[in-house]
C-alpha cells in the first residue's frame, strides 16, 4: 500500500511539473476569480431592442466566455463581449427569468434576474399654453400644441382633432373640437384637454381668465 501511495504521489507530481513546463498551468497561477459587477435592466418594451452589457471584475489573464444559461426565446449574448440583445414580442408580455454565466476557464460567476416585458403605454399629455387671458368678448385663441408622452420615454405631437375639449364654465369661455377657445363673459374657467390611446385616457388643463367689461361698463 505504501509503495502504491508513493507511486501515485510521484505520478501526480510528474504530471503537474509537465503541465507547468508546457505552460498549461501558467494562466491558473495567480489567476483571480471572475465576478459580474454590472447592474441588469429589469424592464423591456415590446418591439424595442433591449441591450444589456455584462461587465465583470477580472484580472484579464485568461479569455472570458459568456453564456445564457436561462433566457427567453430570441435573447442572445455575444460569447466574447457579454452584450445581451433581445427584442421582445407581444406574446412575451410578462416576466422572464434570465441566468448569465461568465467563465475564465478556471473560475465562473452567474447573475440571475428577471425582466418584466410590457407594451409602450400612454403616460401623460401636456398642452401649450397652460394659461389664456382675454380682454374682449368673442375673441379667440388656438391651443398651440398637445404632446403625448409614453412609458418608454418617447413622445409625439398630437393632432388637435384627435383630442377632446371641455370648458368647466361655458358662460365664460367655450372651446371648439379643434382646440379654439372663445371668450364669452368675464370670469375664470378651466379647459380640459383629453386624449385616449389603447384604452388609456390622459388629460391636461388650461386656465382661462376673461376680464372683458360687463354690460353697461360695470
Amino acid at each position: 500500500m505504501k509503495k502504491r501511495t508513493v507511486f501515485l504521489s510521484f505520478l501526480i507530481l510528474t504530471l503537474l511539473t509537465s503541465l507547468m513546463m508546457s505552460g498549461c498551468m501558467l494562466p491558473f497561477l495567480g489567476n483571480e476569480p471572475v465576478v459580474i459587477v454590472s447592474d441588469y435592466k429589469s424592464t423591456a418594451i415590446v418591439g424595442v431592442l433591449y441591450n444589456y452589457q455584462v461587465e465583470v471584475d477580472d484580472d484579464g489573464k485568461t479569455e472570458l466566455v459568456f453564456e445564457l444559461v436561462v433566457a427567453p426565446e430570441g435573447m442572445t449574448i455575444d460569447r466574447s463581449t457579454g452584450l445581451v440583445s433581445w427584442t421582445p414580442t407581444e406574446s412575451q408580455i410578462g416576466e422572464h427569468e434570465v441566468n448569465i454565466k461568465v467563465s475564465d476557464g478556471w473560475y465562473k460567476d452567474n447573475q440571475e434576474f428577471s425582466i418584466e416585458v410590457s407594451q409602450i403605454k400612454l403616460s401623460s399629455i401636456s398642452v401649450v399654453p397652460t394659461t389664456m387671458s382675454f380682454t374682449s368678448a368673442n375673441s379667440n385663441k388656438s391651443i398651440e400644441s398637445i404632446t403625448a408622452y409614453y412609458t418608454d420615454g418617447s413622445s409625439k405631437v398630437l393632432e388637435k382633432t384627435d383630442c377632446s375639449y371641455v370648458s368647466s364654465k361655458t358662460t365664460v369661455a367655450i372651446v371648439s373640437t379643434v382646440g379654439v377657445v372663445t371668450a364669452k363673459a368675464k370670469g375664470n374657467t378651466t379647459v380640459t384637454v383629453s386624449y385616449t390611446e389603447e384604452g388609456i385616457t390622459k388629460s391636461a388643463t388650461i386656465t382661462v381668465n376673461v376680464t372683458i367689461p360687463t354690460a353697461g361698463g360695470g
